[in-house]
């Protein structure tokens, strides 16, 4: 019998391997330009380094929610291109720096004012790109 769940196993893990090595290999896609925050505005390259060291995580490297932690945070973490009424303090500067001063009670946004004033104005700025952008 328990011969049998071997070779079951060693089948099932033989045929999945099989699959994977065989799947359809990607295909080329051109190059596609796009513009870099940089180019756009110093400050918001700026942003985009201080989210992505301290925001990706939960948010995803272009603020849709979807970092390697946010599957084990509920409530999930907000999708930055989300409709304004879905955020809890609103989507504008003002209102992100907010969020970045104070956290959201009850959720996993904690405050980051150890960021200082200047780095929270601009990852807010940075924020409010990714929403629009």
């Amino acid at each position: 019998m328990k011969m049998n769940k071997f070779l079951l196993m060693a089948s099932v893990a033989t045929f999945a391997l099989t699959m994977i090595a065989c799947g359809d290999k990607p295909k080329e896609t051109a190059a596609t330009e796009t513009v870099a925050p940089a180019a756009v505005d110093p400050e918001i390259a700026k942003g985009e380094e201080i989210f992505l060291q301290n925001c990706a995580s939960c948010h995803g490297e272009k603020g849709a929610g979807d970092g390697a932690a946010a599957a084990a945070l509920n409530p999930k973490p907000r999708n930055f291109k989300a409709p304004v009424s879905e955020w809890k303090n609103g989507n504008t500067v003002a209102a992100i720096t907010k969020t970045l001063n104070e956290g959201i009670k009850g959720s996993p946004m904690v405050a980051y004012k150890h960021l200082g004033n200047d780095n929270i104005a601009t990852v807010a700025k940075y924020v409010e790109y990714l929403g629009k952008n």
